[in-house]
């Protein structure tokens, strides 16, 4: 008998089956933010869960199902501090000011949920497969969109052309990622000042210059 495929769209948007799970998820967003998909155990998250393997498998599919809806969960987060800069189409004529502003929204959202923070970067780490693949269940691949805005800043002139378009979007993604390493405290004007200085390094540099 042919195993039935699942439909890993139904994970998504209101009837996510996450949402009616919180022990599952708890234990999904601790071992996902520690560990890249391939290490995460999903025989720890089940028993932290308390839940079986035939419940969890006729609602969720597999580690990937389970990894879907928790990255769903993460973009509705989003959805009203990061996402509406990119879906709103970002600024080419502004890359700097524009990186700010994503600056900005990630820092708040960091002090929202610093766990799903850490989650969302730990997804950066994966191959450009697996995002490929997350990112096609929902509609708008962001990462290809935010690839494309970079090369239009290389090519417009406000990147320097002697650096690689995927060295930049490199630079940016782990800046991004590691800006909870550079504060000393929470405080969000402290956390979004760090941010702008990091933009203005990356800008300015940190050479003298000529005087």
């Amino acid at each position: 008998m042919r195993k039935r495929e699942f439909n890993y769209q139904a994970l998504i948007g209101e009837g996510n089956p996450l949402l009616r799970y919180p022990e599952l998820k708890e234990a999904a967003v601790d071992e996902f933010a520690l560990k890249r998909y391939e290490d995460a155990s999903l025989n720890d998250i089940l028993r932290k869960a308390g839940m079986s393997k035939g419940s969890f498998y006729h609602h969720f599919g597999d580690k990937f199902g389970l990894y879907l809806a928790m990255i769903d969960i993460i973009a509705q987060k989003k959805l009203s501090f990061f996402y509406p800069l990119m879906e709103r189409q970002l600024d080419t004529n502004d890359f700097f000011g524009t990186l700010k502003a994503l600056m900005r929204a990630t820092a708040e959202f960091m002090l929202v949920d610093e766990r799903l923070h850490h989650l969302s970067n730990r997804l950066m780490e994966e191959s450009d497969d697996f995002r490929s693949r997350l990112y096609s269940f929902f509609g708008v691949d962001y990462y290809q969109a935010f690839n494309a805005w970079v090369y239009q800043a290389v090519q417009s002139g406000q990147v320097n052309s002697r650096f690689p378009p995927e060295f930049v979007v490199r630079i940016v993604e782990i800046m991004f990622a590691n800006i909870h390493k550079l504060i000393s405290n929470g405080e969000p004007e402290h956390l979004l000042q760090t941010a702008y200085q990091v933009v203005d390094l990356i800008q300015y540099g940190i050479s003298k210059g000529e005087s």
